[in-house]
């Protein structure tokens, strides 16, 4: 499923049972949460992987911080689809329970970065999946099942965090989205919440994956690029949106992180979806 949303939040209840759910953020944030200790964060590049049991993560709530997420989704019928590869695919092998064991180990669930080559593929499916040939696209599917079953897991125990931290980081990244002058520091919360700064950047790094200030730039930056496909206003009018004072600033950090400045990621996008609207057409 090519997955196109523009929406804050929305609550899913999940029933089938013994198959796989792979997800890859193209644009925007996906946030969901299954209970107090499993939670998912997206951003673009990374990739969730979970299991349908009829257990784990039967109802989950999912927010959009940024109004919006694009993104690639496979539900994967381990059964149905090694009986499609004897039939139509004999020289590929995908061997699910030990992709599953992989991937997974004894969780339910991981989410990561998706690397380098497995977000080459996830790419490609979401930019072509509208219009290539089916037989092209069930390709692409297997040469990223393939990918997935061989890339390295990661050990080890991850770090508790109990619901009342998740909570109140939770609560202190928001203060901070929404501080767009800097006049909040990591100090004053810290010492508003009796909690020392290092305590709150350890738990931080925890539950978001990077350093406090890494993450908020990350976030203005893919809320800027939100603005410049969907709304007319100007490059200084964004960048003084996400708390830059200097729209040259803006442009270098953006560039940094997307490839292109500002006026160049808004044109190449809306030239993409021109083209896109002109073969759907043919």
């Amino acid at each position: 499923m090519r997955m196109r949303l523009e929406m804050n939040a929305y609550t899913e209840v999940r029933t089938r049972t013994d198959a796989l759910e792979i997800n890859f953020c193209v644009g925007g944030r996906f946030e969901t949460r299954f209970s107090l200790r499993d939670h998912v964060l997206l951003k673009p590049g990374d990739m969730a992987v979970s299991c349908y049991d009829g257990f784990h993560g039967s109802q989950s709530e999912s927010w959009f911080p940024l109004g919006y997420y694009e993104g690639i989704c496979l539900e994967v019928d381990p059964a149905a689809a090694q009986r499609w590869l004897e039939q139509n695919a004999p020289a590929f092998s995908v061997d699910f329970p030990s992709l599953k064991a992989n991937l997974l180990g004894n969780k339910w669930y991981l989410y990561s970065s998706a690397g380098p080559r497995c977000e080459h593929v996830f790419r490609e499916l979401y930019e072509s999946i509208s219009y290539m040939d089916p037989c092209l696209s069930q390709l692409k599917v297997l040469e990223l099942l393939m990918l997935l079953r061989s890339i390295p897991r990661r050990d080890g125990a991850e770090a508790y965090c109990s619901a009342r931290q998740v909570e109140l980081i939770r609560h202190l990244r928001d203060h901070l989205i929404m501080d767009r002058d800097n006049y909040v520091s990591l100090a004053r919360l810290a010492e508003e919440h009796d909690i020392s700064v290092s305590h709150l950047q350890k738990l931080f790094k925890q539950i978001y994956g990077v350093p406090v200030y890494h993450y908020i730039k990350e976030y203005r930056l893919e809320q800027a690029a939100v603005e410049l496909v969907q709304t007319a206003k100007s490059v200084t009018q964004i960048a003084q949106n996400i708390g830059y004072d200097n729209a040259s600033k803006f442009s270098e950090c953006f560039k940094k992180r997307y490839g292109l400045t500002p006026s160049q990621y808004r044109a190449n996008v809306r030239n993409t979806e021109k083209r896109n609207n002109r073969t759907k057409m043919e």
